[in-house]
């Protein structure tokens, strides 16, 4: 939840790319305890509880899906974004850019997506122009802020 709470606040943290790789198969495992155990828990409460309402029968096909990304993201990120929060100093890691040319939506405009990151972590919002244009698909980016070698919160970013 840290990092979701942190992420609407308007704060942008990234995890590196060495991290991601790294915890793919941990946050993976994270995923799936919370979703069998929602899943378990969904099918004894449908023998007790009816099931009539529509709402609660999506409630009940989507509540695994969210636990799923809710333990996938405990490892993949808030792990990362504490140890940023606490241990922080300035940093700098080096991304592939995926796109830059911004618009993608209304929240976030002048945008830079960038390559093998989780969903919602991997865009930076209110990049400067001459910077988006000078930045190409595939190419290399700096990324400059607080945090460790596991991640960090954004200042800046340099072709």
């Amino acid at each position: 939840m840290l990092a979701i709470f942190v992420r609407m606040a308007g704060f942008i943290f990234l995890p590196s790319i060495e991290w991601t790789s790294h915890a793919a198969l941990p946050s993976i495992v994270a995923g799936l305890l919370p979703a069998a155990l929602v899943s378990w828990f969904a099918l004894k409460v449908m023998d007790f509880i009816p099931i009539g309402d529509g709402k609660m029968a999506i409630g009940m096909l989507l509540s695994p899906f969210i636990a799923y990304y809710l333990g996938k993201n405990l490892v993949a990120i808030a792990l990362p974004m504490t140890l940023a929060i606490v241990a922080g100093h300035q940093v700098e890691l080096s991304f592939t850019v995926a796109h830059a040319d911004g618009w993608r939506d209304m929240k976030c405009r002048t945008s830079v997506e960038l390559e093998g990151l989780p969903f919602l972590f991997n865009e930076i919002c209110g990049v400067r122009e001459d910077i988006r244009t000078s930045l190409l698909p595939g190419g290399p980016t700096i990324v400059t802020g607080r945090g460790t070698s596991l991640g960090l919160f954004v200042k800046s970013l340099r072709p």
